[in-house]
């Protein structure tokens, strides 16, 4: 079945079951615990964050966040999923929060999906969701699309603000002085343009504001990344195309996102293949839904929705 839905129709809000938000108060607080995990095959030193829900656990999830950004950053989403009873566990990539690397050059799509296999290897996990945003998301399409047959657990995916068509907004000079640029600098990074103002309304909360400055995030992007991102755009769709088993999809979208416009959530939400999927459409949101003044709407879908799975 398909549902698509406006969070800024009070209908909605009503047909979401508005009264979750009262429960989630009586629901304790997932413990919480840091690492770092240093793989064995290429000794790449990783920080990891496992939430560990208070009742017994459903499944497990894995978190993956997007460029710039680090997977501290996404406790809201691991409130929900262990409001749910689902135990998340996710790492900084490479080049981002407190993992190795330099700031902004991340790991190839195909080095990622590498990577995704030595870290569920190294952690024992087998998750039953996968909640990805932004680059992180665009990443896990592809890995799906190539190796998701090993994942035999895998019954649903959230989609949170993808990352689907990396050219959007570069003209082609830029492009094609970046690829030139990316065989002799590969690893000079450049800025992204995303600042926190294009991720969400600023100025409603200035401690909010001034702490997400100092968090651990940035702007940077490596070269050879970036170059990777662009390369591998064509490929999405055909990859989206061969994600096995037919699993549930959530996508939740912000209808101002600059960064990750809506259309292009949509075009993919037409194309996700299986019966069971939902896109839920934040109006007046940017990139960051959740992060936006009043969110509650938009986590009563979740909240509904994760109670199904």
């Amino acid at each position: 079945m398909e549902r698509a839905a406006n969070v800024a129709s009070r209908d909605f809000i009503r047909n979401w079951n508005i009264s979750g938000l009262r429960r989630r108060w009586r629901v304790p607080p997932p413990s919480i615990t840091d690492r770092f995990l240093t793989l064995p095959a290429t000794g790449i030193r990783l920080r990891v964050r496992e939430w560990r829900p208070a009742d017994p656990e459903k499944g497990e999830m894995l978190i993956l966040h997007g460029l710039g950004d680090h997977t501290a950053r996404h406790d809201w989403a691991a409130s929900l999923l262990t409001d749910a009873g689902f135990r998340a566990v996710g790492f900084d990539w490479p080049g981002n929060g407190e993992s190795d690397g330099i700031r902004g050059d991340m790991p190839t799509v195909a080095e990622s999906g590498r990577l995704l296999e030595e870290i569920l290897a190294a952690l024992e996990l087998r998750p039953t969701g996968i909640f990805a945003h932004s680059t992180g998301a665009f990443l896990a399409l592809h890995w799906l699309g190539e190796r998701g047959r090993a994942l035999d657990c895998l019954r649903w995916i959230w989609l949170s603000s993808p990352l689907l068509v990396p050219s959007h907004g570069q003209p082609g000079w830029k492009i094609s002085l970046a690829r030139f640029l990316a065989t002799r600098f590969p690893r000079l990074t450049l800025s992204t343009g995303v600042k926190p103002s294009r991720c969400y309304h600023t100025g409603f909360d200035p401690p909010l504001d001034a702490s997400l400055k100092k968090d651990g995030s940035h702007h940077r992007v490596s070269l050879r990344f970036a170059i990777n991102l662009l390369a591998a755009e064509n490929g999405l769709h055909e990859a989206v195309s061969r994600i096995p088993g037919e699993p549930a999809f959530l996508v939740t979208q912000g209808s101002e996102d600059e960064v990750c416009p809506p259309e292009y959530a949509e075009a993919l939400f037409a194309r996700l293949p299986g019966p069971e999927k939902c896109l839920v459409l934040v109006s007046g949101a940017r990139h960051e839904p959740f992060r936006e003044k009043d969110h509650r709407a938009v986590s009563n879908a979740v909240r509904s929705w994760l109670g199904t799975r």
